[in-house]
């Protein structure tokens, strides 16, 4: 639910839309961006300049036109980044009611982007000798199947075998239907401690949000602090990542300036183009339930910043930096997408993506060309959202060479 790759069929439409090659569209005005002076980048020989702004505008309007006649969605705020140059626009609308603009500065859900966040914390209790990544689970939350042979290690990298608690059906239609239902973290681990392994450690690389919820887990038993707490200490602070935020328990809520989740209510958009009565405002969301897995708000300036340090690691070991990094392809996909401890990869390209009901994000990092997108909109399934057929499209302009097609489509 909270993350990019699910147990269910949607996993397979998400991979096609995270490869898919959509079509560049033509040049426009490029109203909405963030002028910056020109610059090269010496390994892509991409350039930011006015023709390719107006592109990246044209292709972001189109594609979120796509995305308001297809999956209904209100708003959409989109930045990329080549070396010192930035081009960001937003469209739509933050909140039907008011119709208040979406805007660059606005606060949303990321969901699985969290990881990332919560993957970092981990990885410096590693270097700080006050864990290891071949740690055994049943050391920190004892009772989950195979915790004796599944590691840190094994969490990080989603190759545990945790079965995923949102993978239960029923949870997740009681998740729609009221986000804010009364659930805790240990609720997730009792229901965890009910079943079986889906594999052997190791055996398989499988999306599991389960694994960040016990790493989560793993971090407060270690330093004795809520999650958030250490993620805002050890991670927020020392980056000025101001505008990013992992809830309390008590706190449901996005912080201001924030925009509003909607949770579509249909899969077609209505035939006079009004899509607000097939859209459910979120408001307010359990942070216990998606927790260590999913719970973070941010904006798109701060994810930029993020994803640079995701890719070049100055808070963690150049040791440790470097295996995060190294991925493995997840099993049953013939594509070129894996994982690695806590990050996401396509080809040359290094980031996460995420939905949660209401929000739906992808993060991307392409180091070679110092090249970053983000897109964040308010529109979401627990799986389904516009934020990677717009990110397509903007990749689509910039780097085509980075899109790789799916065997078969």
């Amino acid at each position: 639910m909270v993350g990019a790759v699910t147990p269910r069929p949607f996993r397979t439409r998400l991979l096609l839309l995270l490869v898919a090659v959509l079509t560049p569209a033509a040049c426009s005005d490029d109203s909405g961006t963030t002028a910056q002076p020109i610059r090269t980048d010496p390994v892509s020989g991409v350039r930011l300049d006015e023709a390719t702004r107006a592109r990246l505008q044209r292709s972001f309007e189109r594609s979120f036109a796509t995305e308001i006649a297809g999956t209904q969605t209100p708003g959409a705020v989109a930045l990329v980044e080549v070396g010192h140059e930035q081009w960001v626009s937003s469209l739509g609308v933050a909140d039907i009611s008011s119709q208040e603009p979406m805007t660059q500065d606005r606060r949303l859900r990321i969901a699985s982007l969290t990881k990332t966040f919560v993957a970092t914390a981990v990885l410096q209790l590693v270097d700080e000798g006050q864990l290891a990544l071949d740690d055994p689970l049943e050391r920190f939350v004892p009772g989950i199947a195979g915790g004796d042979q599944v590691t840190v290690r094994d969490l990080l990298a989603m190759a545990s075998g945790v079965w995923s608690f949102t993978s239960d059906e029923a949870l997740v239609a009681r998740f729609d239907a009221d986000p804010a239902l009364a659930w805790t973290v240990g609720d997730t681990v009792d229901l965890l401690r009910e079943h079986s392994a889906d594999f052997a450690p190791e055996a398989k690389v499988v999306y599991s949000d389960s694994n960040y919820v016990l790493l989560g887990m793993i971090v407060e038993q270690i330093t004795g602090r809520p999650i958030g707490e250490v993620i805002e200490e050890r991670i927020l602070k020392p980056l000025g990542l101001t505008a990013t935020r992992f809830p309390a328990d008590d706190e449901p809520g996005v912080p201001v300036p924030a925009a509003v989740g909607y949770l579509p209510t249909s899969t077609s958009a209505p035939s006079d183009g009004d899509t607000s009565g097939d859209l459910r405002p979120v408001t307010v969301i359990n942070p216990t339930f998606a927790w260590a897995s999913g719970a973070m708000t941010s904006t798109v300036d701060d994810l930029a910043r993020w994803a640079a340090e995701v890719t070049v690691g100055t808070l963690i070991s150049p040791e440790l930096q470097a295996q995060r990094l190294q991925t493995r392809r997840f099993t049953g996909v013939d594509v070129d997408y894996g994982y690695g401890l806590g990050v996401m990869n396509t080809k040359d390209m290094f980031g996460h993506t995420g939905g949660i009901v209401g929000f739906g994000a992808v993060m991307t990092r392409f180091p070679a060309a110092d090249a970053t997108f983000v897109v964040l909109v308010n529109s979401s399934t627990n799986f389904d959202n516009a934020s990677l057929d717009i990110f397509n499209a903007l990749l689509g302009e910039l780097f085509p060479e980075q899109v790789t097609l799916p065997t078969g489509r």
